[in-house]
């Protein structure tokens, strides 16, 4: 999707942050790491993520580690995914900032039952 897109009304949005160490470029220009998804609210398949990173090549590729997932399903081939590809220094950072959002998502479909 692009920045022009509409999103269905079905979906939601849930942001996971966590933090970077202190040398990181992307702490230095945010303070804090975050990933941004868009969910579709029943199935929780990730229908466009963002990611607070200082090269738009990296954020693209961070995306990818996403899109078309299940947030809550997919949730050990997602952490296998950064984990064996992302080879930066905000791995873990990512890793945390998507058990943030897990978590909020979890949180949020409880409320809804």
């Amino acid at each position: 999707m692009n920045r022009e897109a509409k999103y269905p009304e079905d979906s939601i949005l849930i942001i996971g942050n966590s933090q970077t160490t202190g040398f990181n470029p992307i702490n230095q220009q945010f303070g804090a790491f975050f990933l941004t998804f868009i969910l579709d609210r029943d199935s929780g398949e990730i229908l466009d993520c963002g990611a607070s990173a200082t090269v738009r090549t990296t954020e693209r590729f961070i995306r990818s580690l996403f899109l078309g997932r299940r947030l809550a399903e997919d949730e050990e081939s997602i952490i296998a995914a950064v984990q064996s590809r992302y080879f930066g220094s905000s791995q873990k950072a990512i890793v945390a900032a998507y058990r943030d959002a897990l978590k909020k998502y979890r949180e949020v479909m409880a409320s809804k039952k």
